[in-house]
């Protein structure tokens, strides 16, 4: 749809483009003219004008809640990034890659559609939506998610990564996966891709470190057990690997020895709950999002 060009549409002003296009060649903010527009349902389109002089289409977000913006530019500034120094971008393709923290335990995935426009300024965009999701599936519910948990994982304050999980999970709270998946991961070195995308396991996570840091292990033990009911295989994977690593004594460690993951997840887990999503890995992969490099934080 064809839309007006003021102040409050650009969500970056043609001096600072220009500034950083040649003063800062490597920053996104200069490569295109990036816009922002509320739709009628009182939700924003983020998008593109411009990136075609860099061989790349233009990309939009649709759908996105308007407390979403600030995390809709960051990424949208990294998937820009990402395609200009790794891949070309192609419609009805996939991209992986990390486009949150500069390091983090797992990649994002997402696929690009047609945008669906008449207009000849929109007519060759390409709508990013959540992997292996119709063109009409609009806001990528579970790539705004990876990319709160990831910033969530990162947060100190034991409060603000509270209100970033509590977030994430209103936008999405998980699938219960097949009892299987997860039995892979090493926990030391943690690839949480999948389980991540399908479960929001790291929100679990996240959220149950925050509420024990405020000493709340009733409740962050409750978010435990949610995590262990989604993603069953992991739990054990995961509970063998804290017994036999760990000999103190808190909270975190007695509710992991104790744990019975049968009982939990037949008290928790709604019946016929398989990942509704097959794992394959998509056809584009970001070579520095294949070895996360960050460390774990001590269980």
């Amino acid at each position: 749809m064809r839309h007006p060009i003021t102040a409050e549409t650009r969500l970056v002003g043609p001096l600072t483009r220009l500034h950083r296009r040649y003063f800062k060649p490597d920053d996104p903010h200069g490569w295109a003219d990036y816009h922002c527009v509320e739709e009628p349902e009182g939700t924003l389109w983020v998008h593109t004008h411009g990136l075609r002089r860099w061989q790349l289409p233009d990309l939009e977000f649709t759908g996105v809640p308007p407390d979403m913006l600030g995390y809709a530019h960051q990424m949208l500034f990294e998937i820009v990034a990402h395609a200009k120094s790794k891949l070309p971008l192609a419609a009805e393709s996939d991209i992986e890659g990390v486009f949150s923290a500069p390091v983090q335990s797992f990649r994002q995935m997402a696929t690009l559609r047609w945008a669906p426009h008449d207009d000849p300024d929109h007519r060759e965009s390409l709508r990013i939506v959540d992997w292996g999701h119709p063109v009409e599936s609009g806001f990528p519910r579970r790539l705004f998610v990876s990319h709160i948990a990831a910033w969530a994982d990162l947060a100190e304050d034991p409060s603000r990564k509270e209100a970033l999980c509590r977030r994430a999970l209103a936008l999405f709270p998980g699938c219960f996966l097949e009892m299987g998946a997860g039995v892979d991961v090493r926990p030391g070195k943690a690839d949480l891709t999948d389980l991540q995308h399908r479960a929001n396991l790291s929100v679990y996570l996240s959220l149950a470190q925050a509420l024990f840091d405020q000493d709340r292990p009733a409740e962050a033990i409750g978010y435990l057990e949610e995590a262990i009911a989604r993603c069953p295989g992991w739990a054990q994977t995961y509970r063998d690997y804290l017994v036999k690593k760990y000999r103190r004594k808190d909270a975190f460690m007695n509710f992991w020895r104790d744990a019975d993951l049968k009982e939990i997840c037949a008290r928790r887990r709604p019946a016929n709950t398989s990942g509704p999503l097959p794992r394959r890995k998509p056809k584009h992969t970001a070579t520095r999002a294949q070895k996360p490099q960050r460390k774990r934080k001590s269980a």
